[in-house]
């Protein structure tokens, strides 16, 4: 995140170009993620019911991770960040291009960041270059996860619930031990980094692969669970607490750290607002479908159109 001391732009300036990167990052991943969930369909073996203890596993791992980072060399968790993305990947794609070609694009985009970070950092075009690179992997990536855990049974109640809990550690791994804040500073410039940005002068704007992901599991289970308009609203609830609400909320309150850097919970803003709107579907809308109740429907044939009624006979003519 920039810092708003000593970066000779405005705050204004700032938070609207930390909106636009993020709104190109939620609308880019979780646009990604649905068309995938229309088009691609997973093949998982049958491992049971996504339940309450899957939920616990991914929360921590989730917490675990950066604690992780913090205490390995920079070149293992390099190995760790390179075995993630290409597993997440191979996973994905693989159904959708062929194994050959899909392990060729990921040898080929870890490998350029790879490059990139040690040879062209500290250059306008290695900033931009590495920048694109990972852009790429982390789309890519969270919308390989979003699918392989909605199409893998997640339910919106799932998502809702585990968004909750996010929030009460984003909030605490942000404003009160700052290992978030750690993590994002140690990590720009290295290779892998999981964050979807952009370099703007001498600052850095991004968004975290997690964040993406959770927005996009939010929107694509509201479309396994309840369709079209459900996926609209949560869509529409995304873009604005997702996106714009962490994004521009220091221009109303400095969310500074000891670095005097901007640290935003973006999950603080969005997590309520998911649940809250995940509630009223269950009002709105009943029971959500499962993923064998979402493919029967996409399977059952469209109803047959009535047949059309004769034309009345013509009327004799009068003599």
């Amino acid at each position: 995140m920039p810092n708003p001391y000593s970066m000779p732009v405005s705050l204004l300036q700032q938070s609207m170009t930390e909106f636009i990167v993020a709104l190109v990052g939620v609308v880019v991943v979780s646009s990604g993620a649905l068309l995938y969930f229309r088009r691609v369909r997973q093949e998982r073996p049958p491992i049971g019911t996504f339940n309450g203890r899957d939920i616990a596993i991914l929360l921590a791992l989730i917490i675990g991770l950066p604690f992780l980072y913090a205490a390995l060399p920079s070149w293992a968790i390099t190995c760790v960040l390179a075995l993630t993305f290409a597993a997440a990947l191979s996973i994905g794609y693989r159904l959708v291009w062929g194994a050959a070609p899909v392990w060729l694009g990921i040898g080929v985009l870890i490998g350029a960041n790879l490059w990139t970070s040690h040879t062209m950092m500290g250059t306008t075009a290695g900033w931009e270059l590495w920048w694109i690179e990972l852009d790429i992997l982390v789309a890519l990536g969270a919308i390989a996860v979003a699918n392989l855990y909605v199409q893998g049974g997640m339910k919106l109640k799932h998502v809702a619930w585990f968004g909750l809990t996010l929030a009460l550690y984003d909030a605490g791994s942000t404003l009160v031990v700052n290992v978030t804040a750690v993590l994002v500073e140690d990590f720009i410039g290295h290779p892998l980094d999981p964050t979807f940005g952009i370099r703007g002068g001498v600052n850095n704007y991004g968004i975290g692969i997690g964040d993406l992901l959770f927005y996009a599991l939010f929107v694509v289970a509201s479309y396994k669970a309840y369709g079209k308009a459900a996926a609209r609203l949560a869509f529409a609830v995304m873009v604005v607490f997702g996106a714009a609400a962490p994004s521009l909320f220091p221009l109303i309150h400095d969310l500074v750290d000891f670095r005097n850097d901007v640290v935003i919970p973006s999950q603080l803003f969005f997590a309520p607002a998911a649940f809250l709107c995940y509630l009223w579907m269950r009002h709105h809308y009943g029971p959500e479908r499962t993923m064998a109740g979402y493919r029967a429907s996409q399977a059952a044939p469209a109803p047959a159109a009535a047949p059309a009624r004769p034309a009345p006979a013509a009327e004799p003519a009068s003599v």
